[in-house]
């Protein structure tokens, strides 16, 4: 780079441009930072206010010595020294601000940030006193001198990641209260919608009753039968907010207990007493876990066993065996029903997937189980052939209270 004399234009020129950037660098920190923690807009009108302020400071004081032929020194420190002051001060002001505002949450970007911006502010304030000293005529070498250049790529990089892991920890906060008052919502309004369902059914039932005409009873149970499918679906929505927003409550249950309770509200549905329950009573059932998912997880399965049982067959059946290995419980749900073909063994469980046009379910239920079971930090496994029956497997912890 060539060595403009000291009365070169550009000399003068840089030097104006020098101080500009760093009071500007410090404003635009201060309210970048700024708008970060209080989460809003900084008023604009202010904020050129301020930005043409700290321009005409700059100018001013970079004009002061910049055409001075016999002020090397001087003029080295209000271009390099001077700056280097209002940047270290203000990376330092940032960095306390940063630490002393309260935070609602814990953020390791912040943290990181905050001590990026002071060790930054403090090694800029270090290029100021090197240009002061000088002027003191105070003659000193710097040891680390050789070495500055990769502290300041490692606090830029510092300060980089810090910046990064901000940002991604507010966009993940952002993305869990979306999720939450979207599953607020779908709650809120399912649960709303069970009453006029009730009505619609109740109606429906008072009008079977009360008609003679066999086509408008008919008409009155297909009506009867999509209502009762609607408020399938909305019950599966309300399992699964549930399952999503409320946390894990273990205690002391009955496997039997349980199972009756799940055969009891499945023992009206069409066919069930054509169907074989296979179970062994003669054992300890007892277990630790969480009541309100084991209920739902159960009583999806065994209402698709129901669901989709084969009458043909000579002894359509299902069975549960409950089995406790160690700090492990296994729970499998077996039946001889119509099955499930190889290539949507893995497909059944995803939202809303139907296996065929005759699937009867809402196609939340298997869904429901496998989220369920990994809010349970348990796995499932699927065992099905078309035409013979499925199997499902869980495996769940069993937990110490």
């Amino acid at each position: 780079m060539p060595d403009f004399p000291a009365s070169h234009p550009l000399r003068a020129t840089l030097s104006v441009l020098s101080i500009c950037f760093a009071y500007l660098q410090t404003v635009l920190l201060t309210i970048g930072t700024w708008e970060l923690i209080k989460e809003r807009k900084f008023d604009r009108t202010k904020l050129w206010s301020l930005i043409g302020v700290a321009l005409t400071l700059a100018t001013i004081t970079a004009l002061l010595y910049a055409n001075d032929v016999e002020a090397d020194t001087e003029r080295h420190f209000v271009r390099v020294s001077i700056r280097a002051a209002v940047t270290g001060i203000g990376f330092m002001i940032v960095g306390i601000w940063l630490l002393i505002v309260p935070s609602e949450v814990k953020s390791l970007g912040r943290k990181l940030l905050s001590v990026a911006f002071i060790i930054y502010g403090l090694q800029q304030m270090h290029y100021f006193v090197t240009g002061l000293l000088p002027l003191l005529d105070i003659s000193y070498q710097i040891p680390y001198r050789s070495h500055l250049a990769l502290i300041d790529f490692f606090l830029l990089a510092l300060m980089g990641v810090g910046m990064l892991f901000w940002l991604l920890e507010n966009e993940r906060r952002d993305l869990e209260k979306a999720n939450a008052d979207l599953d607020s919502f779908f709650y809120s309004t399912s649960h709303d919608l069970r009453s006029p369902i009730a009505s619609i059914l109740g109606l429906t039932y008072l009008a079977k009753m009360e008609s003679k005409d066999a086509e408008t009873i008919e008409l009155f149970e297909k009506i009867e039968g999509r209502v009762k499918k609607l408020d399938e679906v909305i019950n599966d929505i309300l399992n699964y907010s549930k399952n999503t927003k409320r946390s894990l409550s273990h205690k002391t249950l009955d496997f039997t207990a349980l199972l009756d309770e799940v055969i009891e509200g499945v023992e009206f549905a069409k066919g069930a007493s054509q169907i074989r329950l296979i179970y062994d009573r003669d054992k300890d059932t007892s277990f630790i876990g969480d009541k309100d998912r084991l209920t739902a997880i159960l009583n999806n399965l065994i209402s698709n066993a129901v669901r989709y049982h084969d009458l043909s067959k000579s002894d359509p059946y299902i069975k549960v065996d409950f089995e406790k290995t160690g700090s492990r419980i296994i729970i499998t749900v077996e039946d001889n029903g119509v099955g499930i073909e190889e290539k949507d063994h893995e497909k059944i469980f995803e939202m809303f997937y139907r296996a065929s046009n005759d699937s009867q379910g809402s196609g939340l239920g298997l869904f429901i189980v496998r989220e369920t079971v990994k809010k349970l930090k348990g796995s499932i496994l699927l065992q099905s052939k078309k035409g013979e029956g499925s199997v499902f497997q869980l495996n769940l912890p069993n937990p110490e209270l």
